[in-house]
Order: structure tokens, then C-alpha cells, then sequence
């Protein structure tokens, strides 16, 4: 008779939370949703709806510059460097790092760093900058303006992160000097690379 018992608790406690798990996995539906930033507006500065949808435009109509850099189909956060790079700066530096070591469970993420020139530091670059999964590039005028919008003009423009889907939206903007708001865009991050891999089954 304990055996019998037994034999069923386990069953319980294992068969029940497979079950729910299974539920959670197929008929649940993540209600997480980012938010989409830059909407499309008419000659007049009104926004288009279409469908009851509002519009969005993508990155490359934002800033043209960044049209063939390789970034179009894959996660990519988006930073700016100044030429010289301080403590501050350095600070970013370093949530960024923490940003390409997601590549190993995430290969479609990207980062993109802007610079007004060749940086010049006081200490020295990450070792993983400017390799296959952390781009830099000496800006072209107007670059790092053109990723301006009323929702994050609070954060500075050497703090600014930016995170853009693989379909090429702008999703979020970030203090990437606060260790909390890196934290968040790591979540955001995996939540959208989810989004991806369950919406290709």
C-alpha cells in the first residue's frame, strides 16, 4: 500500500506540472508586447492607420546611413561612442559587453556602435569590439541624430541604447549607463528572439 502511494505522488508531481507546462507552451500567448517608436505620418504630420493598425517606419527610412551595414534581418542594439571616452563611457562600454555575450545563446543579435572618429580611451577597447558581433562605425553626418524621438530624449546620446528587430523596427530606447535598463533590454532581447523562433513554427 505504500509502494501504491508512493508510486502515485510521484506520478502526481511529475505528471501535473509536464502538463501545465505543455498548456503554457501551446496555447498560452505571451502578453509582454513592445512597443513600436517612429510611426509613419501623412504630408500633413498626421499618423497613418491602416487597417486599425498604426504604421511604423523601419530603421532604414529613419537613417538611410545604416542601409547595407548588416544589420537588416537580425536583433541589433544600436550605440553611440564619443571620441573621447571617459568614465561614463566607459560604463556603457561595459553593459555593452554584457550585451554580445547574449550572442551565444542568441547568434541573430548584433550590436552597432556610431563614433564621431577612431576612439581614443584611457583605458582600452573591448576585446570584442569591432569583431563579426560588435560592428563599429565612424559615422556619417546625421547619424546618430536620426535615431532622435520624443520618447527618448531624456537619455543622453552617449548613454542611448537602441534596440531594433530583425524586421528592422526601432522597439526600444535605453540608459545604457544604468545597470537596471541594461537588465531590461536583456529581457526585451530574449522576449523578441522568442517572438522570432515561435512565430517560425
Amino acid at each position: 500500500m505504500k509502494n501504491f502511494s508512493k508510486a502515485g505522488l510521484l506520478i502526481v508531481t511529475l505528471v501535473i506540472p509536464a502538463l501545465i507546462f505543455a498548456y503554457l507552451n501551446f496555447f498560452a500567448k505571451n502578453h509582454y508586447i513592445l512597443p513600436y517608436f517612429f510611426p509613419s505620418k501623412d504630408l500633413q504630420g498626421n499618423v497613418i492607420v491602416q487597417n486599425g493598425d498604426t504604421l511604423f517606419r523601419k530603421i532604414g527610412s529613419i537613417c538611410p546611413q545604416l542601409n547595407g551595414v548588416g544589420i537588416d534581418k537580425r536583433l541589433t542594439v544600436v550605440s553611440t561612442l564619443p571620441a573621447s571616452c571617459d568614465d561614463h563611457c566607459q560604463a556603457v562600454l561595459s553593459q555593452l559587453e554584457r550585451i554580445v555575450a547574449l550572442q551565444k545563446g542568441i547568434p541573430q543579435l548584433g550590436v552597432l556602435t556610431i563614433t564621431d572618429k577612431e576612439p581614443t580611451l584611457n583605458g582600452k577597447l573591448p576585446d570584442s569590439m569591432g569583431k563579426d558581433g560588435w560592428k563599429v562605425i565612424v559615422q556619417a553626418k546625421g547619424l546618430s541624430d536620426c535615431l532622435e524621438s520624443e520618447g527618448n530624449v531624456q537619455i543622453g546620446r552617449d548613454s542611448r541604447l537602441v534596440l531594433i528587430d530583425n524586421e528592422g523596427f526601432v522597439r526600444g530606447f535605453y540608459d545604457g549607463s544604468i545597470e537596471a535598463e541594461t537588465d531590461r533590454l536583456m529581457a526585451e532581447i530574449k522576449i523578441l528572439d522568442y517572438e522570432t523562433k515561435t512565430s517560425k513554427k
